[in-house]
């Protein structure tokens, strides 16, 4: 490493392996680094010694050790606690006891072959002795360290992190003084190593009594990298150098509350900092991740961990999907995964639980909590249902395993009160029943919907048809005959769902366009019931020998000159009109109180503008059934883009979260909104093309104007949602080649793309309310109409225009513009022939010109400016 230049230092990857440790008085550490490539990487041992140190140190170089304790009460969790304590002294402070850091101030051996050996500052075998005779006063109290004795016998870990500026650069100089700017490494590495100090012998990961719930790989799933990259704007926290849980626990312990003032909340509100929250330590692992994820839904509030502000955070699916992180499946190594319903403790219980004193026995459940907020009242104060629980002994004599999984952690959205069947002029586009977003984990006596697409086509008269069928816990579910007195198409259900297609026509001189404009539904139940009409008008009939049905829109002509005609079933989310498939036959296990579980009865519609011949009943559970769509025989479909795999890695079902939904959860394919979500959909001066306003969502944040489209109140926009991932990290979310255009499909397809509309009509009033100019675009005059949009007459087939004077963005402009709006940004786009909120006949004449610099393999490659 002595010959790497800072430049290569900070893109080398320092991957280490710890091979051995010995205690024989300061524990004694053998490792091993190498690169990326499998080359050994020597000359990492830079001693650095500013004026005020005794002792040098390494600042590439960070060594944490702990022991892990377990639990006296049969069942409890244990704990970890770490013998890095004790401060390093200096030339004006003498040694003290501090909360749980590292250890870099030891010796060094390199062996020049990219071995090391490292040597303990601290003999951990004396941290008790030495934290005992110290004077501490005030917070400092010496029992909040906990029990520092050493335990040879115990299971123990030693964490190692490389990371920092390359020698010679910032503060990593001989004598930590910056002569030139730091160059920080920008891959730096977390070592594990677990072992029994009495034999030296590692503790594999089957040993029943370890401790590994959580795999990193599960974090990085939705967080990319956890804690970020460093000095990038995806960093997080800790410089973006501490990323794996397992290192994470050995500092994040109880002890975090030695030295730390206790809060006390009054009516469940804190003030100030909450470093200890009415008796619970923030910065122990299980409480603090489990706060941070539950966020917005937390019973108290104001929580302010070192200015994390917990109470802000919002979690991208329902929040009791607890194996989303408790995940052992291969290849996540996390054999104590199970331990949420095998092991309940009030530590970590009550981390999410955090209205409920459990040494009372007093306070707010979150099901009540949930339940406020839906209603916007104040929650009542119910209590434990269990009462007082003094230790952990207990908890699971009520909450054995299949009851939290099966029971208390259902991912169940609650009906939107304010949905169209309950409430006069109310949501139409919500979820009047519950809805169960994990089917992997349902209700008992729920039915598993899933939905088989045989074949799109259009037929001799050039209308859509799609042959399917509806798979019930995986058999074919018969539809029942019209007139025979039933009323419903399948026996226990009540609703639908939608046959949906999708297609292109030429628009803006295009004639072949590679995006959506057109998108037709038909609603089955109405079709099978002969009340279906115009475009929505139809025929079902079947099953065949394979137990498929097909469904004709009689009402719909898709012209000769339509391009990339796709179909596919679910869909339905129009309560009024289009109810989803819904099961109403499940029993009320509301067991003692409605608030704490969900109830699945259903009961009249209270609205009075209902629709007549709809099902019109509230309650009941919608399992979500994946949409399913297939391209059309003899159709190019559209390029891939996304898949929906990688929307679920952090959302589990799109339009599902724990106490809310959008599009009832229906629309729940991500490679099917741009079905919808086309060039042509705008909403209050923004674009809702798909490729858009999905970017500006997740990159809210990062916009310099606010992304306020639905704003549902002033001052409130998608800035509030956080990526918890890596922004320029384009593979999250997209598939390879299909962001910069090197996959064969983009690239075939890139010269058909619409120019995306944003003003049509008169999209803001001159005499709008504060919240309609506030969720109104900036880009846009109040007044002003912008004109007719396009159209497309789907009982004839014939596409009329959209008016010269719409205002649009250019396709490539339009992508990037939805993340990159500062003026400069915008200045660069349009003066390369793209175009920002301009008059349609003035953008059509001109071209973009982003391919020739931002192409695969050009000199700003799209893939790799945002690698960077």
């Amino acid at each position: 490493m002595t010959q790497m230049t800072p430049e290569q230092f900070a893109a080398t990857e320092f991957n280490a392996t710890i091979t051995s440790v010995t205690i024989a008085s300061p524990p004694v550490v053998n490792f091993k680094v190498v690169d990326q490539f499998g080359v050994p990487i020597a000359g990492l041992g830079l001693a650095t010694k500013s004026a005020t140190a005794t002792v040098a140190r390494y600042q590439n170089l960070a060594f944490s050790m702990a022991k892990l304790v377990p639990n006296p009460i049969a069942n409890g969790p244990s704990r970890w606690v770490s013998y890095i304590v004790t401060t390093v002294p200096t030339t004006t402070a003498a040694a003290t006891a501090q909360r749980p850091s590292t250890d870099s101030n030891g010796t060094l051996v390199d062996n020049g072959n990219g071995t090391y050996q490292y040597t303990f500052f601290r003999d951990i075998k004396q941290v008790k002795a030495q934290v005992d005779a110290m004077t501490l006063t005030g917070l400092n109290v010496k029992a909040d360290l906990g029990d520092l004795t050493f335990d040879p016998n115990a299971i123990h870990r030693v964490a190692l992190q490389i990371s920092g500026n390359a020698p010679g650069t910032g503060t990593n100089t001989p004598t930590e003084v910056q002569t030139v700017p730091g160059v920080p490494m920008s891959k730096p590495n977390n070592a594990i190593f677990d072992f029994i100090p009495a034999t030296g012998a590692a503790v594999p990961v089957t040993n029943p009594n370890q401790r590994l719930i959580v795999d990193k790989l599960s974090c990085n799933e939705c967080h990319g990298k956890l804690g970020g990259l460093p000095n990038t704007e995806s960093e997080g926290f800790h410089a973006g150098t501490r990323f794996d849980p397992r290192y994470c626990v050995t500092c994040h312990s109880d002890q975090r509350k030695y030295g730390r003032p206790r809060s006390t909340s009054v009516n469940n509100v804190f003030t100030g900092t909450t470093y200890v929250a009415d008796g619970v330590t923030m910065g122990d692992f299980p409480v603090l991740i489990h706060r941070i994820h539950k966020g917005e839904l937390l019973v108290k509030q104001g929580y302010n961990f070192a200015g994390l502000l917990l109470n802000e955070t919002k979690f991208p699916q329902d929040i009791r999907n607890c194996d989303k992180c408790h995940d052992g499946t291969a290849p996540k190594v996390a054999p104590q995964a199970t331990n949420f319903k095998t092991k309940p403790s009030r530590l970590a219980c009550g981390a999410c639980h955090d209205g409920i004193d459990f040494a009372t026995g007093a306070g707010v459940t979150n099901a009540a909590a949930n339940q406020a907020k839906i209603n916007g009242t104040t929650p009542a104060a119910t209590g434990h249902i269990g009462g007082v629980q003094a230790d952990d002994g207990g908890c699971d004599s009520c909450h054995d395993a299949t009851s939290i999984e099966k029971v208390y952690h259902l991912a169940i959205t609650p009906p939107n009160p304010l949905n169209s069947l309950a409430v006069t002029g109310g949501n139409n586009n919500t979820n009047a029943a519950w809805i169960a977003s994990k089917t992997d984990n349902l209700p008992a006596g729920a039915f598993k919907i899933d939905y088989v697409v045989a074949s799109v086509s259009r037929n001799a008269s050039k209308q859509p048809v799609i042959v399917f069928k509806v798979l019930k816990d995986g058999v074919p579910m018969p539809i029942n005959v019209f007139g025979s007195g039933k009323t419903e198409m399948w026996d226990n259900f009540m609703g639908s769902p939608s046959a949906s297609f999708a297609f292109a026509v030429p628009q803006d001189n295009v004639t072949s366009p590679t995006d959506f404009n057109v998108q037709i539904n038909g609603y089955l139940r109405s079709i099978w019931n002969g009340t279906a009409t115009g475009t929505g008008a139809g025929t079902l009939v079947g099953p065949d020998a394979n137990g498929n049905y097909t469904v004709t829109l009689t009402g719909v002509v898709v012209p000769d000159n339509a391009t990339m005609l796709t179909g596919g079933i679910g869909y339905s989310y129009g309560l009024k009109t289009t109810m989803p498939l819904t099961q109403i036959n499940l029993v009320d296990n509301s067991l003692l109180d409605p608030n704490r579980h969900p109830r699945f009865g259903v009961s009249p519609a209270t609205a009075t503008d209902i629709t007549a011949g709809q099902p019109n009943l509230l309650g009941g559970l919608v399992a979500i059934a994946p949409d399913l769509q297939t391209v059309g025989t003899g159709y190019t479909g559209r390029r891939a883009i996304v898949e929906d795999k990688r929307c679920n890695n952090c959302h589990q079902e799109l339009g599902a979260f724990t106490i809310e939904s959008f599009h009832g959860g229906q629309r729940n394919d991500g490679t099917t909104c741009s079905w919808c979500h086309n060039p042509n959909r705008t909403s209050s001066g923004w674009t809702a093309d798909s490729t858009s306003f999905i970017h500006a969502i997740h990159a809210s944040d990062k916009r310099e104007k606010p992304f306020t489209w639905h704003a549902t109140a002033v001052g409130e926009s998608y800035a509030d949602i956080k990526f918890p991932g890596i922004l320029n990290r384009c593979e999250t979310c997209h598939l390879p080649g299909t962001y910069d255009f090197s996959a064969s499909a983009s690239a075939s397809q890139e010269a058909g793309r619409l120019f995306k509309a944003v003003a049509t009509g008169t999209p803001l009033s001159a005499t709008a309310t504060d919240l309609q100019k506030f969720q109104a675009s900036p880009y846009i005059t109040a007044g002003t109409n912008y004109g007719a949009n396009f159209s497309f007459a789907a009982a004839t087939g014939v596409a009329t225009q959209a008016a010269p004077t719409t205002l649009v963005n250019s396709p490539t402009a339009a992508v990037c513009f939805a993340c990159h709006d500062t003026a400069l940004a915008q200045s660069h786009m349009t003066s390369n022939g793209g175009s920002i909120y301009e008059a349609r006949s003035t953008a059509l004449l001109k071209v973009e010109q982003c391919l020739i610099c931002h192409a695969s393999g050009r000199i700003a490659d799209i893939k790799a400016v945002h690698s960077k």
